[in-house]
């Protein structure tokens, strides 16, 4: 019984020196891919609109990426009266992110915006801590234009864990990659 215990233990014990750094890569509706930390599981509670959501709970890690072609950008842009605020490319669907993300939080603070291209994809990125329902959160957002789609990634953690997660989150906003042109949804 002692020899059992001892096997357990040292297991467990090596399971907890593990560095972390392990990925896993998920690809979504032959659209995109996205590298992850592999200690995240695949929920679906956490955005009725994304088409990719995972967490670790206990760490307090959450991602997940919206995606929608430019023309329903450019629809929901007519039907809600936007067009003279927001443009149907990647300056104005940031705006919108944005905007949308300053509003839903308390006390926001953003980082600079910074132009880039990902994966042959034009995107902006920048990160946005603030307080929602009284949590103190910190979120990594991706905005991208691919071929037909725009994607959002955003990755957060409590404000408290930042600095443990940062590199991990920069490091998934920087893998986002679109597979192929995907097709013209009316």
């Amino acid at each position: 019984m002692r020899k059992i215990f001892i096997f357990i233990l040292a297991i467990l014990l090596l399971q907890s020196c593990t560095s972390g750094d392990e990925e896993q890569f998920v690809t979504v509706d032959n659209k995109y891919s996205l590298s992850i930390p592999a200690f995240l599981t695949k929920v679906s509670n956490l955005n009725n609109d994304a088409s990719l959501q995972y967490q670790h709970a206990w760490k307090e890690f959450y991602v997940i990426v919206i995606d929608e072609t430019k023309k329903e950008m450019q629809r929901a842009l007519v039907e809600n009266n936007l067009t003279d605020y927001y443009s149907n490319n990647i300056e104005g669907y940031s705006k919108l992110i944005i905007d949308g993300f300053q509003e839903s939080l308390n006390y926001p603070n953003q980082s600079e915006l910074v132009d880039t291209t990902v994966n042959n994809m034009p995107a902006k990125l920048t990160t946005i801590s603030g307080t929602v329902e009284g949590i103190d959160v910190f979120y990594s957002i991706g905005i991208y234009e691919g071929e037909d789609r725009y994607y959002q990634v955003l990755a957060w953690t409590l404000t408290s864990k930042k600095y443990s997660y940062k590199s991990k989150m920069e490091k998934i906003l920087y893998s986002l990659k679109e597979l192929k042109a995907t097709e013209n949804v009316q």
